[in-house]
């Protein structure tokens, strides 16, 4: 869950459609150390049925100087018998004057490119048998969500594809803490520390040693009653360009 991860600082909603309101989430990004990087903005909405999250992030000074500029994402989906269903995913943004565009859709679950600009021409091609059975990473990380809701319990792995890399996402429950030493919140928490790793679509001009590398990096969650979906309060997560990176939640969730 990195990069696009750091981009999956999620939001929450009650378990029912019935109850079920839109959250909106904003997060400071700052590097280890204290520079701040920029801020991400995610109104989401997760219930019984489905998932909707809508992401926008916003690079200050320090990040533009490397050529970070804004991005924003966007995915829909339900839940399978097996996890999270994307039916649509959506990214843009730009990084050093190049614009990147990213279209997906699921037919019959099957991730299918429909829009990617720039084309996959510099990248080596991610054969068919390792995009089969993938999700994107906020559909991943929405997954894990409504796993901590249900089991309070963050373990497992997720195939990663975004129409140009296939990754793996693993995650560990690693401790329970009190949300109010670390963020805006009260009450349980829980930690989960991840990996993830490249393992498909290299540049050719890659590095590969250092580009299958993986990244670790943590997050922590704020537990809620009843089964509700619980709150991401704070991300920390190794990047190849600004070192470790932490997503802080800066206020509580505006419902809306």
């Amino acid at each position: 869950m990195a990069g696009a991860l750091i981009a999956g600082a999620l939001g929450c909603a009650a378990p029912s459609a019935a109850s079920a309101r839109e959250l909106r989430l904003r997060y400071d990004v700052t590097v280890l150390g204290g520079v701040t990087l920029g801020e991400i903005e995610v109104t989401s909405l997760l219930d019984r049925a489905g998932y909707r999250i809508e992401i926008r992030t916003r690079p200050y000074r320090a990040a533009q100087l490397v050529g970070a500029a804004e991005q924003s994402g966007k995915v829909e989906g339900r839940w399978g018998r097996g996890g999270p269903e994307p039916r649509l995913y959506q990214a843009n943004g730009s990084w050093r004057g190049r614009a990147y565009v990213s279209e997906m859709h699921y037919p019959r679950s099957v991730p299918t490119i429909r829009r990617l600009e720039p084309s996959n021409e510099d990248r080596e091609a991610v054969p068919p048998e390792l995009i089969r059975g993938t999700v994107d990473s906020l559909s991943g990380l929405a997954g894990m969500l409504k796993k901590v809701a249900e089991s309070e319990s963050c373990d497992g792995s997720t195939a990663i594809y975004d129409g140009r890399r296939r990754s793996l996402a693993v995650m560990t429950s690693s401790a329970r803490v009190q949300v109010s030493n670390h963020g805006p919140l009260d009450g349980r928490g829980l930690r989960c520390d991840f990996t993830v790793r490249t393992i498909a679509g290299f540049r050719h001009d890659d590095d590969r040693e250092a580009a299958m590398r993986p990244l670790k990096g943590s997050v922590l969650l704020a537990l809620r009653e009843g089964g509700e979906f619980p709150v991401p309060v704070r991300f920390e997560v190794e990047t190849r360009w600004f070192g470790t990176v932490a997503v802080q939640l800066a206020a509580p969730p505006a419902e809306f």
